[in-house]
């Protein structure tokens, strides 16, 4: 996948389905969302699931900071490159090199705690110039969103504590171009509780 058919994906549908379980795997690969987030789970179980995420049209993004069975190194990203993983997120700058070098999409996060952390997130995330960027907690992004584009070229996902449509429309208002949630009444076009 290249970053232009991620983006287009993006504005298809505004929110990616955040999986941190077998259930929600299951759930996100018949659900609308069109980008599927793993935050938890075994790389070496991927490559069944992601061949069922492609032929449904979808994308599949690993957190290569939290899954378990991948070296958090050059090889691990050739590995998961090697089964079909579209894109990547971590906060590690040389796991965003390797990333890119691989040809995948590269998503570094941006945990803003406080005044500091945006300070020195900016300063890692220009170096390291990943495709895309996701602050967290998502949440707070339309308080942050003019500071982040005046500083960083973008774009921008929100992830954590996204927890309504009303929240998702607030972060496109903002320039957010997809918000990750968990919560799976989001991951459909219509409510499904």
């Amino acid at each position: 996948m290249i970053k232009q058919e991620f983006l287009r994906l993006a504005r298809e549908y505004p929110v990616a389905a955040a999986m941190k379980s077998h259930e929600d795997m299951e759930v996100a690969l018949e659900s609308d969302a069109l980008l599927l987030f793993l935050l938890k789970g075994d790389a070496l179980q991927l490559a069944p699931f992601i061949t069922r995420v492609h032929q449904r049209g979808k994308g599949v993004v690993v957190h290569v900071d939290l899954v378990s069975g991948v070296g958090k190194d050059r090889a691990g990203i050739q590995y998961l490159h090697q089964i079909g993983v579209d894109a990547i997120i971590t906060s590690r700058t040389q796991l965003v090199s390797a990333g890119r070098a691989e040809g995948l999409i590269t998503i570094q996060r941006l945990l803003l705690v406080d005044d500091s952390a945006l300070d020195t997130g900016m300063r890692t995330i220009a170096r390291a110039a990943p495709d895309i960027v996701e602050v967290l907690p998502g949440i707070i992004f339309p308080d942050v969103a003019a500071t982040l584009q005046k500083l960083l070229p973008g774009p921008f996902i929100a992830g954590g504590f996204i927890r309504s449509v009303d929240e998702v429309a607030r972060i496109q208002a903002a320039g957010g171009i997809l918000s990750s949630s968990s919560t799976h009444s989001l991951w459909y076009r219509t409510s499904k509780e």
